[in-house]
């Protein structure tokens, strides 16, 4: 496949997202201003769970911890987001201190983007609720080491997927009363923002596994190339909860929880998948200047 084949949505959103830019500029005095933040955080990984079948029957669970950075567009009606990551971690299985000596090592490198438009309709009569919707990029390289097994001590995936995403989300602002930590006004937001690729492309090694005992007949595992696939053969789901706490400087806190699952289904020895649990906060600068 042409290695510049996944890369074509990307060039699209950023496209996309450079029009909105152009037209917010022409029509100002009608559309809201948008708000430019870079994102720096930290983050823990409290839960994360892999099984691949050509490479081990066992499930191996653990735990880990990483740092976050991105970019954040966003006004009432439009938002870009471009967030990427780092996690480093161990994890085990249920034989860990027997045959399994070593655990797991394993590092994930998550990358999203997403592009979203306020469907206006929606929640027009509640106030500071909103719904957006649009498309979302999602990769992650997944990397294990166990050197437990000396044939096969390192496995790994390359997921992306192109797809839909949407995002509900809630302003609040607290007036001050002069007590405690009301002395001024408190804005904050919430937003639980979904992500379903339909599409993408993976990279697993190539494994020559036994699909069937009875017969001897060999199954071998991804290829070590890069392989094209629809929702199905390819399934990816991202949920994250996001609270923005804003200052009065204008910069802004994050505190985030995300859930993401991955599985590539390649056939009856070849399925992959995996799952983790996230927790991140990080310090948005914001960096939009004066007009």
């Amino acid at each position: 496949m042409n290695k510049l084949s996944g890369f074509w949505p990307i060039i699209l959103l950023l496209f996309l997202t450079c029009y909105s830019n152009l037209f917010a500029q022409e029509e100002s005095t009608t559309r809201p201003k948008k708000t430019h933040y870079i994102l720096l955080g930290v983050n823990t990984n409290p839960s994360t769970t892999s099984k691949d079948q050509a490479f081990s029957p066992l499930t191996y669970k653990g735990f880990g911890i990483g740092g976050t950075t991105g970019y954040l567009a966003t006004s009432d009606d439009f938002e870009f987001l471009m967030d990427g990551g780092f996690d480093l971690g161990r994890m085990f299985t249920d034989l860990s201190g027997t045959t399994d000596t070593g655990g797991n090592i394993f590092y994930y490198v998550p990358v999203h983007i997403h592009a979203l438009w306020k469907v206006n309709p929606v929640f027009k009569n509640t106030n500071n609720a909103f719904l957006k919707v649009g498309g979302a990029i999602d990769f992650s390289g997944n990397y294990r080491g166990n050197f437990s097994y000396t044939n096969s001590a390192l496995n790994f995936e390359y997921v992306s997927g192109y797809g839909i995403s949407g995002q509900l989300g809630w302003d609040v602002s607290l007036k001050q009363n002069g007590k405690f930590f009301r002395k001024r006004d408190r804005d904050m937001t919430f937003q639980w923002t979904i992500s379903l690729p339909l599409f993408g492309t993976y990279m697993r090694p190539s494994y020559n596994t036994i699909s069937d005992f009875t017969t001897g007949a060999n199954f071998i595992s991804g290829g070590g190339k890069h392989e094209f696939a629809f929702i199905g053969e390819l399934v990816q789901f991202d949920s994250r909860l996001d609270f923005y706490y804003h200052l009065h400087n204008k910069n802004a806190f994050r505190l985030q929880y995300e859930w993401k699952y991955w599985a590539v289904n390649e056939g009856s020895s070849g399925k992959t998948q995996g799952a983790y649990h996230r927790l991140g906060l990080a310090f948005m600068f914001n960096v939009t200047g004066k007009k």
